[in-house]
């Protein structure tokens, strides 16, 4: 059989609020800095000369614990400021479709590798089909598109596959290239029975 390869990308149409929290979470990262070497200083200027009193002792536990809270939590921040800045690329290469999530264009993260023969049904997002799977409590439902709406030249589209967990609704924003590509090296339909009817 023919090798087969498709691959396309969706990234945030808009990237204010992914902005906006992304300098929200860097101003806390440098706040827990900064009380975190404050909780260092006062531990390295604190009197011990006359002893481990209970009042120095009491003084090193809460700078020890805010230190290691700082630190925590600046650490936190610091990892968690790229999140918001999501894409996804779906790549389909003869009998798999790989869904990867793009973390600030730097990290890359594999969700899903789908052989063919765990693709169950193909439809348009919204559709009597999907509401049925959807409403199905064995269908968990997983977004795999940062936007609301669906960018110019794509649609929002659901591939219902058996994985490791059970079965799943994997919302995706893509062409219809993408679809007929999937579907055109599939030996059995697995188009939903009213997806040309739009």
């Amino acid at each position: 059989m023919q090798e087969v390869f498709y691959e396309e990308s969706v990234s945030m149409h808009d990237e204010r609020p992914a902005k906006r929290r992304y300098t929200v979470f860097t101003v806390f990262t440098v706040l827990c800095i900064i009380f975190a070497l404050f909780s260092l200083l006062n531990i390295m200027w604190m009197n011990v000369s006359e002893g481990f009193t209970q009042s120095v002792i009491v003084s090193l536990i809460f700078w020890g614990v805010s230190l290691i809270l700082m630190v925590a939590a600046a650490i936190f921040f610091t990892i968690k400021k790229h999140s918001f800045f999501v894409s996804y690329d779906y790549t389909f290469v003869s009998g798999e479709l790989r869904i990867s999530k793009v973390f600030h264009n730097r990290k890359r993260k594999l969700l899903y590798r789908l052989e063919d023969v765990r693709l169950i049904k193909i439809g348009r997002f919204d559709s009597e089909s999907y509401k049925k799977l959807k409403s199905s409590p064995d269908n968990k439902e997983d977004i795999l598109t940062p936007n609301a709406e669906a960018e110019e030249g794509k649609e929002f589209f659901y591939i219902q596959a058996s994985t490791n967990v059970g079965k799943k609704i994997l919302v995706l924003e893509c062409r219809l290239q993408l679809i007929y590509t999937i579907v055109r090296y599939m030996n059995k339909n697995i188009l939903e029975s009213e997806f040309n009817r739009k």
